[in-house]
This record gives structure tokens, sequence and C-alpha cells, in this order.
């Protein structure tokens, strides 16, 4: 684009985009069987504005780092943790402005300085993706954010919280599609953090070890439960019952693979869940961080909840958010 008008045209942009939970699929969607996953109400902030000197300036809040990069330098290796890697793969040299000041504000993922687990890399995948975009009057698909998301990932991942950061909502996924998807309002649902951030990356490549080129047995059991949820999902009653046979699949899996998606937290957490009649799983990667508890009763829910709380995990107030990417230009 050069320098010309078209790019002068806009000058700030604020982008944003939710956070997921996947509420069943985990480790199944990599295999082909269709996930559940919902976006939350914790939204990732990017502002981005255009400067008349200095180089492209980052400022990073909740995961806190600043840097400072001439256009060229974004395109050369950045390391792990400067945001600004991010450029490289969602945008090109003559895209972009020469002065720019970029801010990210994710600190609604982190809880006591710990990350929550909600898919905060790829809610700043979508966000910051959409605000270079904007920046010449345009939208980045999902096809273009999620190649950049697994690049960030060396690879791996199924794509779908780049997707649920980009629609919101609750969405059936599989095999790289997403459409909107819905869970029986008779179906309560609450969420865990059971004390530690997990590396999503070093979980996969666990799991893909172990699964070789071959469908063991009881990825294939996995594979058939997560698509029972999907197809339950609502009506109340057979969901919680699909659900149930789901957490027993993911549970074989993990003692034959191995994975650690059972955290202490998680185990924790499910004991107290089924001395109160609640259905309860991590999330996503698993190992130490957010987990959801399902029931029909409420009151069961919240007597689950304090249990939790008084066990000293955290109960994290989260609601399924409808809004995808939004921006907003000026």
């Amino acid at each position: 684009m050069g320098s010309g008008p078209a790019l002068m045209s806009i000058n700030r942009v604020e982008s944003s985009a939710p956070g997921k939970l996947v509420l069943s699929g985990e480790y199944a969607v990599l295999a082909g069987a269709k996930a559940l996953v919902a976006a939350v109400d914790r939204r990732v902030v990017c502002l981005l504005h255009r400067r008349n000197e200095a180089d492209w300036s980052f400022k990073s809040r909740g995961y806190f780092f600043e840097s400072s990069h001439t256009v060229d330098e974004l395109f050369r290796d950045l390391p792990d943790e400067d945001p600004a890697r991010f450029i490289a793969h969602l945008s090109t040299p003559n895209a972009l402005p020469r002065h720019a000041a970029v801010t990210i504000d994710s600190s609604p993922f982190y809880l006591h300085k710990q990350k929550l687990g909600i898919g905060s890399s790829a809610a700043v995948t979508v966000a910051l993706g959409n605000a270079l975009a904007a920046l010449d009057g345009h939208e980045m698909g999902v096809e273009r954010l999620q190649q950049a998301h697994r690049t960030f990932q060396r690879g791996v991942g199924s794509g779908l919280d780049v997707a649920a950061a980009y629609r919101g909502g609750v969405i059936l996924y599989q095999n790289n599609q997403a459409e909107t998807h819905g869970i029986d309002p008779n179906v309560h649902y609450g969420f865990v953090f059971a004390g530690e951030s997990t590396q999503t990356p070093r979980m996969i490549a666990r799991f893909n070890e172990w699964r070789g080129e071959t469908t063991p047995t009881s990825l294939a059991e996995l594979v058939s439960t997560a698509n029972g949820v999907v197809e339950a999902s609502l009506q109340a009653n057979a969901f919680m019952s699909c659900m149930k046979d789901y957490i027993g699949a993911l549970v074989q899996l993990d003692q034959d693979a191995q994975i650690g998606i059972f955290g202490p937290g998680h185990k924790a957490a499910m004991g107290l869940a089924e001395r109160h009649g609640v259905l309860y799983k991590p999330c996503g990667a698993g190992g130490g961080d957010m987990g959801v508890a399902f029931s029909t009763e409420d009151g069961a829910l919240t007597r689950f909840k304090r249990d939790v709380e008084e066990q000293g995990l955290n109960v994290v107030r989260l609601e399924i958010a409808d809004d995808g990417v939004q921006v907003r230009t000026g």
C-alpha cells in the first residue's frame, strides 16, 4: 500500500476478541471429532494508532512486555516473549505505516498473575490481525488468522480457539469448519481454575507422540463420545448422559497416553463434583488451568462451587459471550 491516500484514511483502530473454553471434544477434535467451544466474556483489547515519527512501539498488559522496532525489524527473528513477533505472520512490510504504537491488554485473561488458559494467544491473534487489516479498511479472515496462530504454536492445534474468538457464542467445530451451535438453557455451568497455567503445545505434543499414525481404542471411544455430546447438546438430560460418557472416555485416554490432562487440581474438583452429583472436566489441554462443571440443578452447582473454594481452588466467574471480534476505527 505504501503511503498513499488509502493508508492515511484511518489513523486509530481499537479491536477486541473474546477468550474461549472447550466444553467438549478436546484431543478428539484432532482426530476429526466434533468439538463444542464457547467464547467467554473476557476480552483482549488491542489499540493501534499511526504516528508521525518514531518506530513501532509495543506495550502489553496482563502479559507485561514493552519493545520498539523499525518496520524491517518486525520481519526478522524476534524473541518468543515479544508480542511484536505476531506482526510478521499477520501483515507484510509494504502494508504497514512506518510509525505506529500498539497496546495489547490481555489482563482479564490472568488471575493473580497466572494465565487462566482461556485462549489469550488466539484472542490476541484475532484482535491484532483485524486491527492491522482495518488500517486499510479491510477485515482479516479466520483462515489467515488460524494459519498465523498455528505458526505461533509450532504447527500444533486444531484452530478452534481462533474460530471461537472470531465468531463468538457457542460453536460446533470440526475439521477446520465452525458453525453456530447451542446448549439447552437447562444445563447450568460453572468454571474452575485448578491452580496453575498449562503449556498447551507440550500437552498436544505428548498426545501426538502417543497417537502416532494410529487410532488407539481409547481415542476412537473419545471421538465417538465427543460426537455424542454435540448431537445431544440441545436436550439437557441427553447432554448430561453423553457428557458423563465423554468424561469417562477422556479419563481412559489420559491413563493410556499419560498426557497429564487430569492434574491434581482437576482431580480434586472431580471428587467434589461426584459428591454433589455434578459433572466436571478439564477444558482444553488440561493439566492445571481451567475446568468446567455441568449440572441441571443450579443448587447442586452452587454447593459444588462453595466446596471448590473451600478446597483452595478458584471459581472463575465467566459467561458465554455472543460477540466475536469487534473493530472500531477513527
